[in-house]
């Protein structure tokens, strides 16, 4: 199975953060957890897996190849063509990476880091995530925002809330499958979403705009095709309990996702900071040299 990771700068290098769903840092403390995040995520990676693809932008290309010189196997330099969209629609990055795979894959985010491989089965299963999401407050408030003000909500995602009595969704953390034609499907109707509603993005949070197009329409659409979604983790919830526990890594916890507002507690970034100090030492270093010599 090939693993890609996709990194679209703009959302990153935005000047200020302005609420907890923007991306400025990539949602770190600092720009130094956040190039660290980056390290630590695709060294482990390549320690069990010998395919680790980057689908990025040229100043994510200068970053993380040419500075940090991170050991991806190959490198799509292609998501320039999406700076015309607002940057806290930070997952469109994500999207134009499934979209362009043409052979089975797992999407990882830059926020993860594995102690072991995935299992054989999931990696053989037609759509991976990494959870499922059912009756996840925070999708409420964003749905009935976006009803208020868009012009355009797929009819998939109506159908769903009918079929369910509630918004079940999925976490893209982790992300992918077999099933490529579904992935075509998927992309070009996330993007019919997000782009006939371009003219009313001010009016939302667009920030959780993002969990609606990118992982409750995937969700939805699937359902609507009698698709099964096999995920990587059977049950958490909306807090996200145990999913950062670094303390237990590599004995215990073979997985780690800092998602969301753990990667706003200092003590997540000081303990990010140590893994890679211990584990990478020459990466650490590194990125050290580089921010202290004003190079990134």
């Amino acid at each position: 199975m090939k693993i890609i990771q996709s990194f679209w700068t703009k959302p990153t290098f935005k000047n200020n953060k302005i609420n907890s769903t923007d991306r400025n840092k990539g949602g770190w403390l600092s720009k130094k957890h956040n190039y660290m995040s980056w390290a630590l995520s695709c060294l482990q990676l390549r320690k069990f897996y010998e395919k680790v693809e980057l689908v990025t932008d040229e100043k994510g290309y200068d970053i993380l190849i040419n500075k940090l010189k991170l050991p991806y196997t190959n490198v799509s330099v292609v998501l320039d063509e999406l700076n015309h969209y607002h940057p806290d629609l930070w997952a469109v990055g994500k999207l134009h990476a499934y979209k362009i795979q043409t052979e089975p894959f797992i999407h990882i985010d830059s926020d993860i880091y594995i102690y072991k491989p995935f299992p054989v089965l999931l990696e053989e299963a037609s759509l991976i995530v990494q959870n499922f999401e059912r009756g996840f407050f925070f999708y409420d408030k964003v749905f009935n925002e976006l009803k208020e003000a868009f012009d355009y909500v797929p009819q998939a995602l109506h159908d769903s809330i009918e079929k369910n009595n509630k918004i079940i969704s999925v976490n893209a953390g982790l992300f992918g499958g077999n099933d490529i034609a579904f992935f075509q499907e998927y992309t070009q109707s996330a993007f019919e979403f997000i782009d006939k509603n371009i003219p009313h993005l001010e009016k939302i949070d667009i920030g959780m705009f993002n969990t609606v197009y990118e992982q409750f329409l995937f969700n939805a659409l699937a359902e609507k095709s009698n698709k099964i979604i096999s995920p990587f983790i059977s049950d958490i919830n909306p807090s996200f309990d145990g999913i950062a526990n670094f303390t237990q890594v590599p004995n215990t916890v073979s997985f780690i996702h800092t998602v969301g507002f753990y990667k706003g507690l200092p003590t997540i970034n000081e303990i990010l900071e140590h893994r890679l100090l211990t584990d990478f030492p020459e990466y650490y270093y590194e990125i050290i040299n580089l921010l202290r010599t004003k190079q990134l």
